[in-house]
């Protein structure tokens, strides 16, 4: 395994931290040995999206959105890793800091080595949004459809926030109020909801037929972000998003399990990680697409969801979460009545497995709501009947 070469020069000897949980549970952090890299093909592509705390991209700020993109082109698959602000990482030539400070600490390369050394990963790009310019692209391509699970009512930018379940239409204010709002829910939540939004601008971008019209948009591009992208790069993406579908994408958190919060020098609130999960969430999380990289050896499970429930686009809610599970939904339908709970119809002629297990975790069913139903030569491997208990928020929760 390759060994991380070329870091920032001058790192320090290694300084022991002190970090408190309670007044009696403390650690002593000392500059842990960086994770090795993982194993990737050649031609795979790593690319770091970064939202800036700042209105205008000038100003450098605190990175506070920060998602690993591994793009496989042959296949094609791309896997999104969302990295938590707080994550206390170690930076090589500054020593432990929260990862949201080291662009303004040392610009993408020491961002780009710190993630290189906590994390495991070699970036090839970055690139980097400001609130305003997030608003004018979102604006420009129309607004952006997301699939709004959990309830959020807030205040961001001095600004109330009011958002219930249901596909919403978000115009580039709403779509950033979305996407950045915390106050009322958690930190990884929010990292779901960004992945939902950038999901929601390639769609929509492919929808609009952008992506051959960026040599024409290659100016207002470069206004709008920051990046070590060339035209011919960005070309060469645009030409592998033309060839992806829903089952080719991939999303993963790094959260419970894998991080802990702590109390930092000073009394800053941290993320503190088991190594030795984040190496194993890392390599599976930047692995392609287990269904969309891998059709001909494994299908994605077919779904058809049946509405009972008495909310309005609730069903297209659970169809995009099932989406992101790696389900293939393959038909939606109201039912003839409202059922007062949801239930899951095994359609295969061999039950149990992984699937049926992860449709009872993510609704929350016990044994006696899941309905076997053996039938040979089915279109279908899977019913999912929503009834009045369904909650959206559920399957975040459950996951």
């Amino acid at each position: 395994m390759p060994t991380p070469q070329a870091f920032p020069p001058g790192i320090p000897t290694p300084t022991p931290v002190v970090i408190t949980q309670t007044d009696s549970i403390s650690k002593t952090l000392t500059a842990p040995d960086p994770l090795p890299l993982i194993s990737q093909p050649e031609n795979v592509i790593n690319i770091l999206l970064l939202g800036s705390d700042q209105r205008d991209i000038e100003r450098v700020g605190r990175t506070d959105t920060i998602v690993i993109a591994t793009i496989y082109p042959g296949i094609p698959s791309v896997s999104l890793l969302s990295i938590p602000r707080d994550f206390y990482a170690w930076m090589p030539g500054h020593g432990f800091g929260k990862i949201n400070t080291a662009f303004g600490r040392g610009g993408p390369r020491l961002l780009e080595a710190t993630v290189r050394y906590n994390f495991g990963v070699e970036i090839d790009y970055y690139a980097r949004i400001g609130f305003d310019s997030f608003v004018k692209i979102v604006d420009t391509l129309g607004g952006v459809m997301v699939a709004v699970e959990c309830p959020i009512h807030d205040t961001f930018l001095k600004q109330e926030v009011h958002l219930e379940p249901g596909v919403r239409h978000l115009d580039g204010t709403r779509a950033l109020q979305y996407a950045r709002s915390r106050h009322t829910t958690s930190d990884f939540d929010r990292h779901r909801r960004q992945q939902q939004v950038l999901r929601g601008l390639y769609r929509q971008a492919l929808n609009l037929g952008i992506i051959p019209k960026i040599p024409s948009l290659w100016g207002a591009l470069k206004e709008s972000i920051v990046t070590d992208l060339d035209l011919q790069g960005l070309i060469r993406l645009g030409a592998i998003g033309t060839r992806l579908n829903t089952l080719d994408v991939k999303s993963r958190f790094v959260g419970g399990g894998v991080v802990e919060p702590w109390t930092g020098p000073g009394g800053a609130y941290v993320l503190i990680p088991d190594v030795e999960a984040l190496e194993s969430l890392v390599s599976e999380a930047l692995a392609p697409s287990q269904i969309g990289g891998q059709q001909e050896q494994r299908h994605a499970f077919r779904v058809e969801i049946v509405d009972g429930t008495l909310n309005e686009s609730w069903e297209q809610v659970a169809a995009e979460r099932l989406r992101w599970e790696g389900f293939e939904v393959v038909g939606i339908r109201p039912a003839d009545e409202s059922r007062p709970r949801t239930q899951i119809v095994d359609l295969r002629t061999t039950p149990g497995g992984w699937p049926l297990s992860k449709l009872m975790r993510l609704y929350r069913r016990g044994s006696s709501d899941v309905i076997s139903r053996p039938t040979e030569g089915s279109d279908l491997d899977f019913q999912v009947l929503l009834g009045a208990d369904y909650d959206p928020c559920t399957a975040v929760r459950g996951r």
